[in-house]
C-alpha cells in the first residue's frame, strides 16, 4: 500500500521527546541546561504549534493551487452527540474545504493508494472524509443537478468513475 501523510497533528505527543532533544540541542548551552529534561514544557509545546502552523500554511498553499485546476467533491461522516451525520461538499477552494474542517481539534490529512481521507476528532466525536476529483463528465452532472447539498447526488459522484476520480494529490503536489 502507497501512503503519504500530508499533514498530522494527531501525533504530537509522539514528536515531543524529539522536539525536547532539538530544542536542547539549539538552545542548551545558551540557557546552561544540562540535560534535555531541563527543557521547559512551554517551550516543546510551543515547538510543536510553531512547525504544526507552518506546516499548515504550507499545505493549504498547495491545496489552493489544485483546488483552482479541478472540482472536488468531500464526502463523510461528522461525528456528533447524537450520533455521526452523513455529509458532503463540492470544493472549489481552501475556504470551502475549511468550512467541512475548522471544528476540528486535531486532523490528520493522508493519502492511500490515490485516495485523499480527512480524519478528525473534537469534543463530540470523529470526522472521516474522502475527497474526490471530479471528472469533466462528473462537472456536467453535478452542475445539471445544480451542485446541489444532495446526499444521492454526492453518493453517485463518489460511486462512479465516469464522475470522479482518485486526486492523487501526493503525485500532483510533491511528485510521489
Amino acid at each position: 500500500m502507497k501512503s503519504y501523510v500530508f499533514y498530522d497533528d494527531t501525533a504530537d505527543y509522539e514528536a515531543y521527546d524529539d522536539v525536547r532533544a532539538y530544542l536542547f540541542d539549539m538552545y542548551g548551552e545558551d540557557n546552561g541546561w544540562e540535560n534535555a529534561d531541563e527543557v521547559p514544557n512551554n517551550w516543546v509545546y510551543d515547538e510543536i504549534s510553531e512547525q504544526n502552523n507552518a506546516d499548515w500554511r504550507e499545505l493549504l498553499h498547495d491545496l489552493g493551487r489544485v483546488f483552482k485546476e479541478d472540482c472536488y467533491l468531500l464526502t463523510g461522516t461528522c461525528g456528533r452527540w447524537c450520533g455521526p451525520a452523513q455529509g458532503g461538499k463540492f470544493i472549489n477552494s481552501t475556504d470551502d474545504l475549511l468550512t467541512c474542517i475548522r471544528h476540528l481539534d486535531k486532523v490528520k490529512l493522508y493519502e492511500e493508494n490515490g485516495h485523499f481521507y480527512i480524519d478528525g476528532y473534537h469534543h463530540d466525536g470523529s470526522d472521516h472524509y474522502e475527497l474526490k476529483r471530479l471528472t469533466k463528465k462528473g462537472y456536467e452532472f453535478a452542475d445539471r443537478n445544480y451542485f446541489a447539498h444532495d446526499r444521492q447526488l454526492h453518493t453517485t459522484i463518489m460511486q462512479n468513475n465516469f464522475y470522479s476520480a482518485l486526486p492523487r494529490l501526493a503525485s500532483r503536489l510533491y511528485g510521489v
